[in-house]
């Protein structure tokens, strides 16, 4: 952690009393603070992740902000953070828990603290949508891991809450295969860095900072989260068979990848998948699309503007 000459050294730990047990967490921070540091200990609620205790600590002093949460809460930290040179830890008690496991830390909860107290850092890169709304409004938002509208919003939206607090990841495949059942119904039309512009239907078209879902499945496999580069994929898959060859080339992508060569988004062939990579993204959509930020629904849209913010954010690893 960097020196802080002018203030006592500082780290706010935000957490959720519901997903993890306060004692334990205490405890821990007890033993891998450093001696001299002081704790702020910040509690969301279901309206309240924290982020504005978090804007409103941006003073100096602060070195770190310690987030035991879902990818929701850690989302709004992390985009709030970034820029600031202020260092996040992560706890995760979330279901997916993406950006921990795209970064391949730790999930335990003893780990989790240590790290952000005695391990390193690493900088990565924070992705900025513009969001149009149905009523012409536009709301900005960023995200660390995946964004976008289909399948990932539609799996959301139709996944059970009480279920998934249950059996946890498994009960998304319900929400998939509900969504699969859909087809291509997106009428859309999105460029790249403005390169040809693509307008088609589709069922999925999702721009990721990450490319990893759960299970190490390499949705987007060049991305990385700093790179510097925004990359996006698009689905339109022409029936059971079109879905067979996403699938196919998920599993050869994940195969490469555990046998630690460099998966190729273009390892099978067709017109069912469109991968594309660039620093800006435009896209819009004939009809209002729920669209997610990082496994959550934040309202239908019916455009979006992505950039890249490289290396603003300073996370634990």
């Amino acid at each position: 952690m960097q020196n802080s000459d002018d203030a006592t050294r500082t780290a706010i730990v935000v957490y959720n009393p519901v997903k993890i047990d306060e004692t334990t967490l205490r405890s821990q921070v007890e033993r891998y603070a450093p001696d001299g540091w002081h704790i702020e200990w910040v509690r969301t609620t279901p309206d309240d992740s924290g982020e504005a205790e978090v804007a409103a600590a941006h003073h100096p002093g602060v070195e770190l902000v310690l987030v035991a949460g879902g990818d929701g809460t850690v989302r709004e930290i992390a985009t709030s953070l970034a820029g600031s040179g202020i260092a996040l830890g992560i706890v995760p008690t979330g279901t997916g828990n993406l950006l921990a496991r795209n970064l391949r830390l730790d999930l335990g909860l003893e780990e989790s603290v240590r790290r952000a107290f005695r391990g390193e850092h690493k900088l990565i890169d924070v992705c900025r949508a513009k969001l149009s709304r149905p009523d012409g409004s536009n709301e900005r938002l960023g995200f660390v891991v995946m964004a976008g509208v289909g399948l990932d919003a539609q799996m959301i939206a139709y996944t059970d809450e009480s279920l998934k607090k249950k059996i946890g990841p498994l009960a998304y495949v319900s929400g998939i295969a509900k969504s699969l059942r859909g087809g291509n119904r997106i009428k859309a039309s999105f460029v790249v860095d403005g390169d040809h512009t693509h307008s088609q239907r589709l069922h999925t078209l999702i721009f990721g900072n990450c490319g990893e879902l759960i299970n190490q499945v390499p949705l987007l496999p060049e991305a990385r989260p700093d790179d510097g580069v925004l990359d996006a994929v698009g689905m339109a898959p022409r029936g059971p068979v079109g879905w067979a060859k996403i699938g196919l080339n998920l599993v050869v992508n994940k195969a490469a990848k555990l046998r630690g060569r460099k998966p190729d988004p273009a390892v099978v062939e067709f017109a069912d998948l469109l991968y594309s990579r660039g620093s800006y993204a435009r896209a819009s959509f004939a009809e209002p699309e729920i669209f997610e930020v990082d496994g959550d629904p934040v309202g239908e849209v019916t455009a979006v503007e992505i950039s890249v913010d490289a290396g603003a954010l300073k996370v634990c690893v």
